[in-house]
């Protein structure tokens, strides 16, 4: 079968330029992004300490550049600007190299079409696709889960030739794999259908319906990892990302406590 793929970046969704949050949108109504619903819930502790770390050694590493700016007077927002772009950059430049090859993947990029930096990792697919004899039927395709209120894009769905079982693939270019990306490929697998536009596409969702397994294709310049997410850990996923898809949006909808005050009672002022 040809693989039914879309041009990475989705379409009809929008990305909030205050929070950097994404939202899709389906017959009028917006949906949280997997994504989003996770940052909705807060960043996970070892992640902030390390942007924080990130900033504490820009300030340090930059030093002269940093005086230069307190002493010539630089507007205290302006300068704070310039100390959070510290714990954003080298995550940035990973999010920028993982989309790279994550659309060279998808399109069936040739290895001597991609940047230097890109073609290690496209090479170690290429490898996988070969060892693992799969067949990639769809690819960056969105998904929607209406009846529990989010969607997202998921990143491969292929059928071993050999077992002839279907598997949701979440592609990952980091250091490293963490829980969260296995909470973020059981929330796809609980979508209801694949389409865009407001249109299903009832192909592709009865493909998508054909899910058996999920896994991480773990991807290095050095080699690759195909990590399955073991099955007996399917409802406890789900049942976490129900919680924090809950919380999520409740944090979203009361950003202040003043939403949730139906009086306030205060000291009447003290004469001096």
């Amino acid at each position: 079968m040809a693989l039914i793929t879309v041009s990475s970046g989705p379409k009809n969704a929008r990305t909030d330029p205050e929070t950097g949050l994404r939202f899709y949108m389906w017959e009028g109504q917006e949906y949280p992004s997997v994504t989003s619903i996770r940052n909705l819930a807060g960043m996970p502790h070892k992640l902030a300490m390390w942007r924080t770390n990130q900033v504490i050694e820009k300030a340090i590493e930059e030093f002269p550049t940093f005086a230069r700016m307190l002493n010539e007077g630089t507007d205290p927002k302006a300068l704070a600007t310039w100390l959070r772009a510290g714990g954003n950059k080298k995550r940035d430049i990973a999010a920028d190299l993982g989309t790279r090859v994550h659309d060279a993947a998808a399109a069936g990029t040739d290895v001597s079409k991609v940047g230097t930096d890109v073609a290690p990792f496209l090479v170690q697919y290429k490898r996988w696709l070969a060892e693992s004899d799969i067949e990639i039927m769809l690819s960056e395709r969105q998904c929607w889960n209406v009846s529990e209120g989010y969607a997202g894009t998921f990143d491969l769905l292929g059928r071993f030739k050999r077992t002839g079982k279907v598997f949701l693939i979440d592609l990952k270019t980091g250091a490293g794999t963490y829980p969260e990306h296995a909470l973020q490929l059981e929330a796809y697998s609980r979508c209801e259908f694949i389409g865009e536009n407001d249109v299903v596409d009832t192909a592709a969702t009865a493909l998508f319906q054909q899910v058996e397994g999920r896994a991480i294709l773990h991807l290095r310049p050095e080699g690759w990892a195909f990590k399955v997410i073991d099955p007996k850990a399917y409802g406890p996923l789900w049942m976490a990302f129900n919680d924090l898809l809950g919380f999520a949006m409740w944090t979203h909808a009361n950003p202040t406590l003043d939403g949730l005050i139906s009086k306030t009672i205060t000291s009447k002022p003290v004469s001096p």
